[in-house]
């Protein structure tokens, strides 16, 4: 599998990597949550910009991403606006999509960003391509709250984002049963075995998802959601929980 290097983090190779995400709602909050992560052991901070009261403002935003730079100790930063179709806290328009994205991808201040498989693809696709010019990593990613698509369905959509030029592909689904869970496991190991142009991250939601979380490395998962304080999405783990398990998975695992 090829991987993926944001600062010292290498997607697709080692141990499952941990991501974090702030979701402040004021700048102060954003800060403050930014902050609170240095006392906890992760890998990668992802800023829900979606959840920001001046997310739709590129200035204020450039303002408090620099902020958040500056207590993060040199972790990666993955810049993410998910928008309302696909979970997120907020519609918004394609043309500020693109000038979001890739004024924070000009600064300097992200080392990856989130570019939806199903938003605008102009605007998707200005962003993949303002990113690959200032070396900033694309996850392309795809959210189903509502059910689990068939396991060829989840592959050919995580296929279509390698095929975009994204650098890893994420897919996160909602389960209805036991056996949504298998398919999503089942998916993500056919990803990982034949087709593995790049990393891949994949969840099933929920508390009933919640093993896909914890021992998504075994199925070829790079990486995994976790929660400081307030969840981001169904069913993710706390950081300080989540990090022996993790440990235990790997330490069993082929090398």
């Amino acid at each position: 599998m090829r991987t993926v290097r944001l600062r010292n983090v290498s997607l697709g190779e080692g141990r499952a990597k941990v991501i974090v995400p702030i979701t402040g709602r004021a700048a102060e909050e954003v800060v403050a949550q930014a902050s609170e992560l240095a006392g906890h052991q992760l890998d990668i901070v992802e800023w829900r910009v979606d959840f920001f009261a001046g997310a739709l403002d590129p200035d204020a935003v450039l303002a408090v991403a620099e902020s958040i730079v500056a207590v993060l100790g040199g972790r990666p930063l993955l810049f993410t606006f998910r928008t309302k179709g696909e979970g997120g806290e907020r519609a918004i328009e394609p043309a500020v999509y693109t000038e979001l994205n890739t004024r924070l991808i000009a600064s300097g201040l992200v080392d990856a960003v989130d570019v939806e498989l199903f938003y605008d693809a102009t605007a998707g696709d200005a962003v993949i391509e303002a990113a690959h010019e200032h070396g900033v990593a694309v996850v392309g990613s795809n959210h189903d709250f509502a059910a689990t698509p068939a396991a060829d369905e989840i592959v050919r959509r995580l296929v279509a984002m390698q095929d975009r030029g994204c650098d890893v592909a994420k897919m996160a689904v909602m389960p209805t049963g036991r056996a949504d869970v298998v398919t999503l496991l089942s998916a993500t190991a056919t990803m990982a075995t034949d087709h593995a142009d790049t990393p891949v991250l994949t969840m099933s939601m929920s508390g009933l998802g919640m093993i896909t979380r914890i021992a998504g490395q075994a199925f070829g998962s790079c990486a995994t959601f976790a929660m400081v304080g307030r969840a981001s999405a169904p069913g993710q783990v706390p950081v300080d929980d989540l990090q022996p398990i993790l440990s235990l998975v790997d330490a069993h695992l082929p090398a």
